[in-house]
């Protein structure tokens, strides 16, 4: 196996998309991944904008954990203004992300 493949599948190993029951599931390629995330409908999950800012949670469509057998971080909540901005916090799964938003909203108020 060339170096420069086994780069691409270490790359491929982080990357995820998700089905039509927004469950993470892993592309068949990049290309595959590049043109699902797009589509900007693919990874806003929620937004809620405020006097001061917003508040915004996506799917990164990467994985972010920062430790070894811990779940994959795929989603992110992140505040832009007010009192709580540049703070993200980070989900593994949709459900996770939706009410992790809803929780910071009502943090950031």
């Amino acid at each position: 196996m060339t170096q420069n493949f086994r780069n691409y599948m270490d790359i491929l190993d982080e990357l995820y998309i998700l089905d039509e029951n927004k469950q993470p599931i892993k592309p068949d390629s990049l290309e595959q991944w590049s043109n699902w995330r797009k589509n900007e409908n693919n990874i806003q999950v929620a937004l809620d904008t405020f006097s001061w800012g917003r508040v915004s949670t996506i799917f990164l469509g990467k994985d972010y954990s920062n430790f070894p057998n811990q779940e994959p971080q795929l989603f992110e909540t992140m505040v832009f203004g007010g009192e709580y901005s540049g703070k993200f916090w980070r989900y593994s799964t949709w459900e996770q992300a939706v009410a992790g938003h809803q929780e910071v909203c009502m943090i950031a108020i």
